[in-house]
């Protein structure tokens, strides 16, 4: 089985976060929730959760920083009409959230990219609707699986 490649921005961050850059502060493209649940707990509600609710679409998870780190992809489907809008070009971003589950200080931490990273790359009206779109519903998502506001 092939190893899923990592968008270049996830990989990007995971690079800061091993280079000791996490102690910054994470900036407007980053969401990260302490967790009252377990890494490995939290990714599989989360992981359950998208492969039950057709809403959701559950695409990879694998371990990072030697199993430290157990990441997420999943979609919203819902905006992928506004990401082809865009432009073609734009179909490596997907309309998916890059999730990472990890234990920061003896914290269960989720880190997730916002969705507004998007327009950050290309700042296309069409991705502005995405993101306005699927902000509410991750945010959502997470206050409902695993109690996050």
């Amino acid at each position: 089985m092939k190893t899923p490649t990592l968008p270049l921005v996830t990989a990007a961050a995971i690079g800061l976060a091993s280079t000791g850059a996490s102690a910054a502060d994470p900036g407007e493209h980053f969401i990260i929730h302490q967790l009252d649940h377990p890494p490995e707990g939290a990714a599989a509600m989360v992981r359950s959760h998208a492969e039950a609710e057709d809403d959701w679409l559950f695409l990879a998870e694998f371990g990072l920083a030697g199993g430290s780190v157990i990441a997420l992809k999943i979609c919203y489907p819902a905006i992928g009409p506004d990401v082809v809008a865009a432009g073609m070009h734009t179909m490596a971003m997907m309309p998916c959230g890059h999730l990472a589950f990890y234990e920061e200080d003896g914290q269960s931490t989720l880190s997730m990219l916002d969705m507004s990273f998007m327009t950050t790359l290309d700042p296309h009206p069409r991705l502005e609707n995405a993101a306005a779109t699927a902000r509410p519903a991750f945010a959502e998502m997470l206050s409902e699986v695993l109690g996050v506001d």
